[in-house]
Order: structure tokens, then sequence, then C-alpha cells
């Protein structure tokens, strides 16, 4: 089984938790289906507006504006192409992806790296990408195509190689730097200026947080529904709870 270097694998976490917070923000923090403003809710976007409908052939445009759920899912005629995609309604991304590659122990600096066997993404991590790899305008759903791409720190573009590993199977690289599967993680409890980090056990399981297929993906770490815990994680991430919930110190 191999190892891979945990020094190496704490510093991938997805750019939203280290540099990448310094470009980002946490946004406006809360529900991000009742803010807005707040991320993954675009009801306050000037190409989110009402505008009038119209018929051309069998496509219709325009509509009712502020729509929070819709360029995201649909109540009919969903796309169903991708796995773990609930009433899907945005355009997919065609992009073609450079992902991570990580770098393996007693190999030399010049053959180490390896790819971990993910030649693009998978699952939830391709729902994300079609708006986050900034290919595809925030409006291209319900065949319409309004507003521009995303841009700023959130986009991520093509290049992976400096996020996060997504779209691979955990089980392959459980060893020194990984719990187990059905390792039961701890939530964050207290700590601040002069008192020591405290965990609580979350009574869940690292495998909770694995896709249907026991891959890794953006939403082990991001919820897109809520932001309360700000830059959209799923958890609280004081005293590295996130990262620790798979990695071991």
């Amino acid at each position: 089984m191999k190892k891979v270097i945990i020094s190496a694998a704490l510093g991938l976490m997805i750019p939203l938790m280290s540099i990448g917070q310094s470009l980002l923000g946490p946004g406006v923090t809360g529900s991000s289906l009742t803010v807005a403003g707040s991320p993954h809710n675009f009801s306050g976007d000037t190409w989110n507006a009402y505008t009038p409908i119209v018929v051309s052939g069998s496509t219709a445009t325009g509509g009712q504006g502020g729509q929070i759920c819709q360029p995201c899912h649909t109540p009919h005629n969903s796309d169903m192409t991708v796995s773990d995609a609930p009433l899907w309604n945005h355009a997919f991304t065609s992009a073609t992806y450079q992902m991570y590659t990580g770098f393996e122990f007693g190999t030399s600096t010049t053959t180490g790296y390896i790819g971990y066997g993910v030649t693009a993404p998978d699952g939830t991590s391709k729902l994300c990408l079609s708006c986050h790899d900034g290919s595809i305008a925030l409006g291209a759903y319900g065949q319409q195509n309004l507003g521009g791409p995303l841009t700023g720190g959130a986009m991520l573009g093509t290049d992976l190689r400096n996020d996060h590993p997504i779209s691979m199977p955990y089980d392959s690289f459980v060893g020194g730097g990984l719990h187990t599967p059905s390792y039961i993680y701890n939530n964050y409890s207290s700590g601040g200026s002069g008192t020591f980090v405290t965990y609580v056990s979350s009574g869940k399981t690292v495998g909770s947080k694995l896709d249907a297929n026991g891959k890794v993906q953006c939403t082990s770490c991001h919820g897109p529904h809520s932001n309360g815990k700000g830059y959209q994680l799923s958890m609280d991430n004081r005293g590295s709870a996130l990262c620790l919930a798979c990695h071991k110190k």
C-alpha cells in the first residue's frame, strides 16, 4: 500500500482553507438558501433579474428573476447524465483538467509523483466545477446562458494540481497518513488564547464524508446549501478539525 507524505497531504487542502482564504474571505455566513449575496445564492445578481419570456422554437428564455434554486436544480426535465446530481439544471463543463499529483515515500523527486489514478473529476466534483472552473456562465441553466463565468479567488480554473485531490478512491490511500473510513472523527470543542484546543466525538465516520463510490469529492469538505461555517465548509475547521477528520496528525 502506498504511503503519501502526511505534510504534503495536509498542504493539499482546497485553497478555500489556506492561502486562498485571503483571496476569498468567508463571505456572508448563514444559510445560502435565504441570504442574498452569500455563496450559491444568486438572487441579487444582475444576470438573475426579471426578463420577459421569449419563446424561440422549443426554447424559452426569461421569466421570473431572483431565482435561488434554479441555477442548479429544476423540478422537471433535469439532466441525469452525471451521478449524484439531484434534478440538475446547470450546464456541465467540458473542460480538460490537470489533476493533482502527490509524492510517494522512497522515490526520487523526479520519479516519485503519482496521479492517484484519477484523470478527470467525476460525481459531485464535476457539478461544482461547472461553475468553479470558470469555463461556463453562472447563468447557464435551463437552456439559458446568462451573465458571465465565475471570476476571482473562487474560480479554480482547470489546473487542479495545487488543490486538494478530488474524485480519488479513499480506500486506496489509507495508510500512514489517513484514517480508515470507519474512523469516527472529532468536532472542535473549545480553544483560544491561553487554552488548549479540545475535541468531542462527532459520532460520524470518515466514510460519511465520501460519496456513494467511496471517493473524496468537493462535497467531502464543502456543503453547497449552507455557509454557516464560512467558506461553504461542511463543518467547523477551528483547530483544523475538518482536516483531521481524515488526516492523521
